[in-house]
This record gives structure tokens, sequence and C-alpha cells, in this order.
């Protein structure tokens, strides 16, 4: 039997309760958690203890939209080391996540818990230009309703965690594939030529990016997107911009969607960080320290960028098909969508879109994703967030999520306060996976970064 751990005197935010406790010690016998207690509790014979000196304990952080064959595996550590234990591959070739599931999971391959949705299912219409490159091969199209079943049932019968809906598929097919999946995984969506109200009443579970999924129940009628729309025009960013500075919070379409978002309990995905740009200005991103983080992969593909937008100095972390500085009153609306879901008692749930961007880096990008939620909506519940929520939301909350008996023992231990200042999750000690304590500073060591580059 492996032996226990003893972690007492620590300050601990569960995941589910509404407030931190103080004095609480819990058990860890292998991978797992096996009790959590108030003190004093004493110390099982032969147990090994773990002083915590009152500092804060929460659960692993959960990153549900990321895809990681356009990470280097090299660079997947960086996910511990911002404290991210589990993430979601929300879109990529399937043998490629599966491969990446089973290496991360059995530990042959250290990052964070990974679960999979396979490939993004398109309609007829592709999303992506074959100039892409690496982003052609995470998509695969379902082209009328008759082929559903085919394409469905081989993502299922090969094991994936979920399924996904993209931005090209029509809304038959859509309610299709709900129908047919039958809730045996969980479906969410990127949308485009389909509305997510239609999705919402088909049952879907969750939505991805409030920026986009959302955008035609709230912008003005004249500024909708339909068939023929695509991503890969740089005026599709310009009119989705302007459609969300201009869209009404209030309106009737706005009203009918929050209302089905409570009532379904349906998932809202947000990845405000996407504008974290919008948020910080390129002047200070250009300074930060998680810029040294971009991956490899991600900077080969800014490179090829940077040929097109000409010489500037954040290359490696503009976005190329939109302006940042453009988009900040459209980043407001997507906080005020965020807070008044939270507040009607839907589900918020944190995701980042990391490898799909370059900036915020893998992990990192969680932590900004989590600033962003805490000024909409409060640091306990951008916590939550991404943890107890983003756990039932994957169908993992008997496992992940949460500091309580029987979950895996993937944890941090934070010498700051996250609930006064989400930013303090940045002083992160040490982060546990599966009983397993590994060292941020002693991963990021580890991890290519562009001052490695730089002295080479």
């Amino acid at each position: 039997m492996a032996c226990s751990l003893v972690f007492k005197n620590g300050r601990l935010i569960d995941g589910i309760s509404d407030q931190p406790r103080n004095q609480v010690s819990f058990v860890v016998e292998g991978e797992r958690i096996r009790s959590v207690e108030p003190e004093p509790f004493p110390v099982p014979a032969g147990a090994d203890l773990i002083d915590l000196n009152g500092r804060t304990v929460l659960p692993g952080l959960i990153d549900t939209h990321v895809h990681t064959t356009l990470i280097d595996k090299e660079c997947l550590p960086l996910f511990l080391a911002a404290g991210v234990t589990t993430a979601r591959d929300v879109g990529g070739n399937l043998e490629k996540v599966l491969q990446l599931r089973a290496a991360l999971n059995s530990g042959r391959q250290l990052g964070p818990r990974l679960f999979v949705l396979g490939p993004l299912l398109d309609g007829s219409d592709e999303s992506f230009s074959g100039t892409l490159g690496p982003f052609a091969e995470l998509l695969e199209s379902v082209p009328t309703v008759d082929a559903v079943p085919s394409k469905i049932s081989r993502l299922l019968k090969a094991g994936v965690d979920g399924i996904k809906i993209y931005f090209t598929m029509p809304p038959d097919t859509a309610k299709a594939i709900i129908g047919y999946v039958g809730k045996q995984v969980p479906i969410t969506a990127h949308l485009g030529y389909t509305h997510s109200l239609d999705v919402i009443e088909a049952g879907i579970d969750g939505l991805e990016h409030v920026w986009i999924s959302p955008y035609n129940e709230f912008c003005a009628a004249g500024m909708q997107f339909g068939a023929g729309a695509s991503m890969v025009d740089p005026n599709f960013w310009v009119r989705l911009t302007k459609g969300w500075e201009e869209a009404d919070l209030k309106g009737k379409g706005a009203r009918i969607w929050f209302g089905e978002m409570v009532e379904k309990q349906v998932n809202m995905g947000t990845t405000l960080d996407l504008l974290w740009l919008a948020k910080c200005g390129s002047e200070v991103a250009q300074r930060d320290s998680d810029r040294r983080f971009v991956t490899p992969m991600a900077l080969a593909r800014q490179r090829e960028m940077a040929a097109h937008m000409g010489e500037r100095p954040d290359w490696d972390i503009h976005p190329g098909m939109f302006d940042p500085s453009r988009c900040v009153k459209a980043l407001e609306k997507h906080q005020d969508v965020t807070r008044i879901l939270h507040e009607a008692g839907g589900l918020v749930v944190g995701g980042t879109d990391c490898g799909a961007i370059s900036y915020p880096p893998p992990g990192f990008a969680l932590l900004r994703e989590i600033e962003l939620l805490a000024e909409s909506m409060g640091a306990m519940a951008a916590i939550k967030a991404v943890t107890s929520v983003a756990a039932r939301y994957l169908r993992q909350q008997e496992n992940i999520g949460s500091i309580a008996a029987g979950r895996y023992a993937d944890f941090l231990i934070v010498d700051g306060d996250p609930l006064r200042d989400t930013r303090e999750l940045r002083r992160l000690k040490t982060v546990y996976r599966g009983g397993v304590a590994y060292q941020p500073e002693a991963i990021l060591a580890q991890v290519p970064n562009s001052a490695m580059e730089q002295t080479e």
C-alpha cells in the first residue's frame, strides 16, 4: 500500500463551497484523496506529514478548450507549471489526440490529464482554407444528415470523451448529431451558420466562445452570419467586433438566449482570453514574462504570418486576423454576457483555445482567463468555473474539480490568496497530480522558451 500523506494546517478552497475553510487537514493515499478533516486531526501512524503553514489549497485547474496537437509535446508540461492538471482537447486529428490522451493519462508524457473530442465536425463547406496547414487536419466534414450515423458511430467507438460541432455545420445536421449521440457523451459547438438557440433546444451540452457561438442571438439582424461566412476572411472579424459593440444585451434575442441557457443548463465555455491583448495592450504584452513561453510550433506559424503583416515588435503574439486594440468594447460586452448569465443561474466554464492561438501560452492562458472571469463574476465563481463546474461539464465530477474524499489528488498549494486577487495563483508553490508533487520552477527550467532560443 502507498504511504499516506497528511496535509495539515491549510486554508482550503475545495471548489464546491462558497467560502474557504481554515485549519483543514486532508489525507492522500496513492493517487486519491482519502478524507478531508477539520483540525485538530491526529496524524495516522506511518503517514508522512506536510505542514501547509496556512497556505491556500485549491483543486487543480481545468482548461476545457485546448488544441494539444498544435502544441509541442515538450511544452505540454507548461499546463502543470501554471496549475492546470486537466485539459480537454476540443478539436484535433482523431488518431493524434487519442495517442496523446494515452501518453498523458498513463504518465508516459508529462502534462495534464487529457479528455478528447476528436475532429471539428464541419458541414459541407470547410471552415479553414488548405493554406492554413496544421489547422486543416483538425476538420472532418459531415456533409449531410444521412452521413451522421457513420461519422458519429466511428468517433463513439474510438472512445472520444465528447463531440464538437463546428462553424459551417447547418442546423439540420447539427440537430441530427445531437439526437444520434443521445447524451452518450457531452456535445459542444463553435457555431457560425447555425444559431445557438437551435442547438440549445435540441439538447446540446455546451457552447464554445462567448465571442462567436451566441453572436447571432445578440447582434442586429443585418449583422448576423449564415452560410458563406468564413473565419479566414478579415472582414469576418471586423463585422463580428462591430456586431458586439452594437449588441443589445437587454433585447428580445438576448433575453431568450439567457433564459434558455439557464433553463437547459447549457455550459458556456467563455474563452475570454482570446481578447487578452485587448485588455492589456500590446506594449504590456510585449513585457509580459509569459511571452517567453510561446511554443515553438506557434512561433513557426507566427513567422509565416509575420511575412504578410510586415515587421512589427509584437509579431510573435499578434493574432493576425484582427486588431486587438479595436476589440476593447467587444470584450467588455463578452464579460457582461458572462456576468448576466452567471447571475441568472447559468453555467460558466473557463477555457482558452491555447494551441490555436500563440498568446497567452498554454497553462498561463487559463490564468488570464480566470482574471477576466473574476472581473465578470467574482473570484470564487471564477475558480469554480475552472474546477467543479468544468468537471461537471466533462462528467468527471466524481474524479476531479474538487478536494473531497475519493477525488484524484490533483491540487495546488499557493502562497497567496486567490480570493483576494486571482493573480495570486501565480504564487504557486507546488502542483500535485495524482498525488505526485511537481515544482513549477523545475518544470519551467526544462520547457523550451524564447530566452533559450536567443542564447543558443
